[in-house]
């Protein structure tokens, strides 16, 4: 089995999450461009001519092709991690996917239309998160751009998800789900040294739509900088 066939099962394995389960997957493999037929009708030094120089686009292109793949290849594994990341934010922000202990809450006001609300804060004993500083450090790890300033709201702002209190956290319960249902396997679609474009199709309230994201290389990480799912922007969810 070779490497982009195992990337692409651990791949499978890591994103098929929540009460879906994955479909059967196909692959395909590209061919070398055909070299164009040369006709009778040309002299025989054309025909040695064109023959060697179809052979040598043939030679490079096929040396293009593996050359990408082996970009998707390694891509793919870092896309894996950011769309696995993207489903995680999505719930912490609707106050779900975090470890909480429901006898220990807390009123703390937000702002609704200029107007305090007082909401309830479930004190957090998820050991991935003892406090804002580490909410702060999963969101630089993974965010950058449009998905940095969307995902800040987890720390930051009055109607932040996350409170400390007394050098405890605490999480509200927006009483929305979170989270994404990835339902296959996820695709490059762009790769290159700084950036890279990747798909996976997603459950959108019962309809099968593609999350496509964009993310760049900053500070030795790969970070997601947008999504959307189908003609939806992620602040758009």
């Amino acid at each position: 089995m070779n490497k982009r066939k195992i990337i692409y099962l651990a791949a499978a394995a890591v994103l098929c999450i929540s009460a879906a389960s994955c479909g059967d997957k196909t692959s395909s493999s590209g061919s070398s461009p055909a070299v164009t037929a040369v006709t009778t009708s040309v002299t025989t030094a054309a025909v040695t001519e064109t023959t060697a120089a179809a052979s040598t686009t043939t030679t490079a292109a096929a040396t293009e092709v593996t050359t990408a793949e082996e970009v998707s290849d390694e891509h793919l594994a870092d896309a894996v991690r950011l769309f696995e990341a993207i489903s995680t934010a999505d719930m912490m922000q609707a106050g779900t996917g975090v470890e909480i202990d429901e006898e220990v809450v807390k009123q703390i006001n937000i702002k609704i239309n200029g107007n305090d609300f007082p909401s309830n804060y479930y004190l957090v004993t998820d050991s991935r998160f003892k406090g804002l500083e580490q909410v702060k450090q999963f969101v630089a790890d993974h965010f950058c751009g449009e998905l940095l300033e969307k995902y800040k709201g987890l720390y930051e702002g009055d109607n932040a998800s996350f409170k400390e209190v007394s050098g405890s956290l605490y999480l509200i319960s927006s009483g929305r789900n979170g989270g994404f249902e990835y339902t296959g396997q996820p695709e490059m679609t762009e790769s290159a040294e700084d950036h890279f474009t990747a798909k996976v199709p997603v459950n959108n309230m019962g309809i099968v739509e593609s999350m496509v994201v964009k993310s760049v290389s900053e500070d030795g990480k790969w970070k997601a900088s947008t999504f959307t799912i189908g003609k939806h922007k992620a602040n758009e969810r």
